[in-house]
Formats: C-alpha cells, sequence, structure tokens
C-alpha cells in the first residue's frame, strides 16, 4: 500500500480514536472523517505518480496530519493542532486528485 494511503489510514484510526473521547468527541471530527474517507476511496483506485509536486504536497501533509492525529490521542490537548493539521493535508488531497481527475 502506498504510503500517503497509509498516512491517511493513521489519520482516520486517530481521529475515531478521538471521536470516541468525551474530551475530544465532537462534529469536527465527523467534518474531518467524511473527506478523508472518500479521499481515500477515490485514490486506492488512481494511478498515482509520486514525483509530481501534488502528490509530494499531499504525502507530507498527510504525513504531518497522521504524526499529529496520533499524537493526539496519546495527549488530548493537543486536538486542535492535529485538527488545523488535518485539514491543510484535506485541501492538499483536493487539490492532488484535482491533478489526477481534472475537470473537463
Amino acid at each position: 500500500m502506498d504510503t500517503l494511503i497509509q498516512d491517511l489510514q493513521k489519520t482516520i484510526e486517530a481521529l475515531e480514536t478521538l471521536g470516541e473521547s468525551p474530551a475530544t468527541a465532537g462534529e469536527q471530527i465527523d467534518d474531518l472523517l467524511d473527506p478523508l474517507f472518500q479521499h481515500k476511496i477515490d485514490l486506492v483506485s488512481a494511478a498515482l505518480n509520486v514525483s509530481t509536486q501534488p502528490y509530494q504536497q499531499a504525502a507530507a501533509a498527510m504525513r504531518q496530519a497522521a504524526a499529529k492525529a496520533e499524537r493526539a490521542v496519546k495527549e488530548p490537548a493537543r486536538a486542535s493542532e492535529a485538527f488545523r493539521a488535518v485539514a491543510d493535508a484535506i485541501t492538499k488531497l483536493a487539490r492532488l486528485q484535482d491533478s489526477l481527475f481534472p475537470i473537463a
């Protein structure tokens, strides 16, 4: 499995764990999970070229989001930091998808 997809899955799992905790549960997690699931579905079947700039940017952002989300599971006070990183990664994933599936 591609590293980008692995980090995407790690982020999803960490957010789901945060969503189960009363200290961090909230609508914001659902708002982040929805696009992550959709991006994962779309990217799993896509032919990803790892040498493109959109891929590199998405991979770096997703790696950072995964690390921050996993850290937030251990330190719930850092959840807002993780949420910002995940939102940034979602933006970069959208740019990657736009480069893969341009609108005609």
